[in-house]
């Protein structure tokens, strides 16, 4: 049965039994009739527990079954006190058998149980107390409700056994309701949603209650108290299991545990209700009652110190929450911009960058990556000394305030414990960092971070050194960056970019084997931009990504065209792809889609990489992986000047080298400066890759090169970049030479 279609039908049973207990006090009923709605609510409430069971995990699981056997008790005890109405005479009051009794005790242990078993979760000494004190206010309310009860139960129904019976089973029943109060009280955490707990609760008054509709209902002997409540019983059960089934979990456990706090002041005030009450009814207050309103009151009084004392601990505990950053402890952006705002006097800020945390993220885990930044965290704490403020301000950003113009010492201590390693899961890190700083006095407080942050783009971008200072000219040039972004994008768009083709030769013949695509920029207005000038600022605002698919797309289509027009003697074309290009977990579908586009045959493509972008594995060497699969040539280029270059060509899969200009710049010197060349010349042999000598200037080098074994080369000895045009007439001639 459907959640919300059982407590339909709960409310539905519960409607039933209150039109039939309406109807019998005009006319006469057959005595069954009215316990048929109160076994079909505990049906209902039977079927939605066991489901609810099913559905939830744990012990919350458990909770549902133990309460499923329960309320199978009560609909078994429901039936026998229907036997009993039928074949025991009625004496005045609804006969109940000492069978029936027996089975009403049983269920209201089992669901006292199952509630009892239900985790609590853990909490503070002070926390405690206030639950043990909450309890004591109810337990006392509920003894002075009871005692009250058992006297009306004494001067009227005493002596009668059938009440005596029922009358122990509805003690039953409601201690097992005080105990689901108590439990939901006592519970700070819980598997149980904290509404779906109290929903249960007011089976506690639904058992007292069938007893007063005993002398109410006197006059109508086919009318009966107790079934009239199970209904109301079976609905409580439905609409909890309900609320479980939409929200296993408390969104607030500590929420959850305070709304608990309003119960005993409710019991307070019930109690000082009883107590208006039995006077205005009586003209006197018994003892009894009067020692448990002075006792109550002396707790409610102790509770309240410790509920407060709590709320100052916790109130202490939010603002630190709201000034400090969670998984490092230190400051955040919100307490350093305040502190940079109140400190009077001369003083220095500085941001500082993890240089390559995303990288030893992605490569040794999230987990190991919050160990790295907690690491950090207490170094640069140690460092800066206790008159700074340290704050995390983002990912794997920091913050300083450091007193005096003359705060720069901690950085340059920071710099060189930076070459340090940081420890993480037994493992040894270096991370780099990078340092933006700004100083000022009183006028500039608001100003100061902003421009710190400046600095530190500057320095992550490598205009100048690691350190980097606020200057006047530094946000001139930073300013003049950012335009350039914002002209990228509309030079894309208005297409001012052109490629041009570097061929890559065998040697010693000089044929063309392969060219690089080499982007340019002519502005509107004829001026050339460097790529020097513009790729670093394409990487930095992310530009490249558009850049590096408009590269990819009129690549491919320039090959596709060399192929059908010159055959097997069309070059393959090589393609940069950035270290953010190849973070998009779409490239490998993107690079697919351009070759079937323009029919290119996946070796017609060559993907260049450099060491540092697929150093760190991750994302970045999955895709090169998927791209290598997928039978695209991987070269890896400026070979020798990034990260473990030895050890990339165990894991990357690479097809060829590029070696770097620095080390082909050294041929033809000592021993020494030829030995990387040389050395690579022999791993490429051992391993069949391609080797590609890049930068070669002069006869010299090139010679050298065929001695050493090289093959491929590439430099402006050999051709400059060069337009599309300029490639075919290359091939054509290469062809006439090979025809004569």
């Amino acid at each position: 049965m459907r959640v919300g279609a059982a407590a339909v039908a709960a409310a539905a049973s519960m409607l039933a039994e209150l039109g039939l207990i309406a109807l019998g006090t005009q006319v006469g009923l057959p005595k069954v009739l009215v316990w048929i709605p109160a076994a079909v609510g505990l049906v209902v409430a039977l079927l939605i527990c066991r489901h609810t069971a099913r559905t939830v995990d744990g012990p919350l699981s458990a909770f549902w079954r133990r309460l499923s056997l329960a309320v199978t008790g009560m609909l078994t005890a429901a039936i026998s006190q229907a036997i009993d109405v039928l074949t025991l005479p009625n004496t005045g009051v609804p006969p109940v058998s000492y069978r029936t009794m027996l089975i009403y005790i049983i269920a209201s242990a089992v669901a006292a149980t199952a509630t009892v078993r239900l985790p609590a979760g853990r909490r503070t000494w002070r926390q405690r107390a206030t639950a043990v004190l909450d309890v004591a206010v109810v337990a006392l309310a509920a003894g002075m409700a009871g005692s009250e009860y058992l006297g009306w139960f004494g001067r009227h129904l005493a002596g009668e056994p059938a009440a005596e019976r029922l009358n122990i089973a509805v003690l039953a029943i409601t201690t097992a309701g005080v105990v689901i109060v108590l439990k939901a009280m006592m519970t700070r955490t819980n598997p149980m949603p904290w509404p779906a707990l109290w929903f249960l609760s007011p089976i506690a008054l639904a058992a007292p209650l069938s007893v007063l509709l005993i002398e109410v209902l006197r006059p109508w002997p086919y009318l009966n108290g107790s079934a009239a409540v199970l209904p109301a019983a079976g609905l409580m059960c439905s609409l909890s299991a309900r609320l479980t089934s939409r929200s296993p979990l408390p969104a607030d456990p500590q929420l959850s545990y305070r709304r608990g706090t309003v119960v005993p002041l409710l019991a307070s005030a019930l109690a000082g209700a009883l107590i208006v009450t039995v006077y205005a009814k009586t003209g006197h207050v018994g003892g009894m009652l009067v020692s448990g309103a002075a006792t109550m009151l002396v707790l409610v009084a102790v509770r309240q110190a410790f509920a407060l004392a709590d709320n100052t601990i916790l109130l202490n505990a939010v603002t630190h929450h709201a000034e400090h950053d969670e998984l490092t402890g230190l400051y955040n952006r919100r307490h350093l911009a305040a502190a940079i705002t109140d400190r009077t006097g001369p003083r220095t800020v500085a941001q500082i960058d993890l240089i390559g945390f995303r990288s030893v993220n992605e490569s040794l885990g999230t987990t190991a990556g919050d160990k790295l930044l907690t690491a950090f965290a207490a170094r640069i704490t140690e460092v800066a000394g206790s008159a700074a403020v340290v704050a995390r301000v983002g990912g794997d950003e920091f913050g300083l305030l450091l007193p005096g113009p003359a705060g720069l010492a901690p950085l340059d201590r920071l710099l060189a414990l930076g070459r340090e390693p940081l420890h993480v899961d037994g493992q040894e890190v270096l991370i780099d960092v990078a340092v933006g700083v700004a100083d000022g006095g009183d006028a500039e407080a608001g100003d100061l971070y902003r421009r710190a942050g400046i600095a530190l783009r500057a320095a992550m971008a490598g205009v100048g050194p690691t350190v980097v200072r606020y200057d006047a000219a530094l946000e001139q040039q930073v300013t003049r960056r950012s335009q350039m972004a914002a002209d990228l994008r509309r030079a894309l768009a208005e297409g001012e970019f052109h490629l041009l083709y570097q061929p890559i030769v065998a040697l010693p013949d000089g044929r063309i084997s392969s060219v690089e695509a080499l982007i340019r920029w002519t502005r509107a207005d004829g001026r050339v931009v460097s790529p020097a000038e513009f790729i670093p600022v394409a990487e930095d605002t992310g530009a490249i990504t558009d850049l590096g698919a408009w590269v990819l797309e009129t690549a491919c289509a320039q090959a596709a065209a060399w192929q059908r027009r010159h055959g097997g003697a069309a070059p393959r074309v090589g393609v940069n792809v950035s270290a953010r290009q190849l973070l998009d977990p779409r490239l490998p579908a993107t690079v697919a889609a351009v070759l079937d586009r323009y029919g290119l045959r996946p070796d017609g493509l060559t993907v260049e990489v450099t060491e540092t972008a697929v150093f760190g594995g991750g994302h970045a060497l999955a895709t090169v992986a998927a791209l290598s699969a997928q039978g695209i040539t991987i070269a890896l280029d400026d070979f020798g000047t990034g990260h473990s270059s030895l050890g990339l060509l165990r894991t990357c899969p690479v097809d060829i080298i590029k070696v770097d200009k620095s080390f082909v710049d050294g041929l033809g010197g000592s021993p020494q400066q030829e030995a990387i060349v040389t050395a690579l010349a022999g791993i490429a042999a051992t391993m069949r890759l391609d080797l590609v000598a890049e930068g070669v200037e002069t006869e010299a080098q090139a010679r050298r090169l065929v001695e050493l074994g090289y093959r491929l080369a590439q430099g402006f000895y050999f051709a400059r970049p060069m337009p599309a045009t300029e490639i075919d007439a290359m091939i054509e001639q290469a062809d006439s030479r090979q025809a004569a």
